[in-house]
């Protein structure tokens, strides 16, 4: 549901926002709307059956600019939680990603997931990509920019010297590469080392 109803509407919102189409009150209801459907659905669903504790590593799940990036960093840890993952998902605090790092205490052993919401997610994306390299130079970082349809390999390249680990279209594709990140496989172990 979230990726194919909840991110789209964001999207749009978004799309909409930046083009001064939408006015505060109805961003802020779309908003307020969507956070209460994330409670209730954390709220109404179990742990899923075949969830196993995943001690080794925190995944941090962090909006790279907005609200619309919160939010959608709200449903990734809902998920990943559901997994059996310990998340923590963090607020948009102050207009630079420093405030937010700041507050922040990453083990080498952790996972950064940085949401961005599309129209303008590389950059603020890129930007928190480059200074939790440079704080926290041994986690793990995968950068998710919600509903990107163009070249993938293209898109990561725009990172340059400081690459994510892995970059996410949807949620079920994060949900795959930090199952891949804590738990490699014998062969990609070689490769993210």
């Amino acid at each position: 549901m979230y990726d194919s109803v909840l991110i789209p509407a964001l999207s749009m919102a978004e799309q909409d926002r930046h083009k001064g189409a939408i006015d505060t009150a109805r961003e802020e209801f779309l908003f307020l709307s969507i956070n209460e459907m994330i409670v209730e659905f954390s709220e109404s669903q179990d742990p899923m059956p075949d969830a196993a504790e995943h001690r080794d590593a925190r995944i941090l799940c962090l909006p790279a600019h907005d609200h619309a990036d919160e939010v959608t960093a709200s449903m990734l840890a809902q998920l990943l939680e559901k997994r059996g993952y310990a998340t923590l998902s963090f607020p948009v605090i102050g207009p630079s990603p420093h405030e937010l790092l700041s507050l922040i205490e990453a083990r080498h052993s952790d996972i950064v997931c940085i949401s961005a919401l599309p129209p303008y997610a590389f950059a603020p994306a890129l930007v928190m990509c480059k200074q939790i390299r440079e704080r926290f130079p041994k986690v793990k970082v995968v950068v998710c920019i919600w509903g990107f349809q163009g070249d993938v390999g293209k898109a990561q390249a725009r990172f340059e010297r400081t690459p994510p680990d892995r970059l996410s279209t949807s949620l079920a594709e994060a949900l795959e590469h930090v199952q891949e990140l804590v738990h490699p496989q014998p062969e990609t172990a070689a490769l993210v080392a």
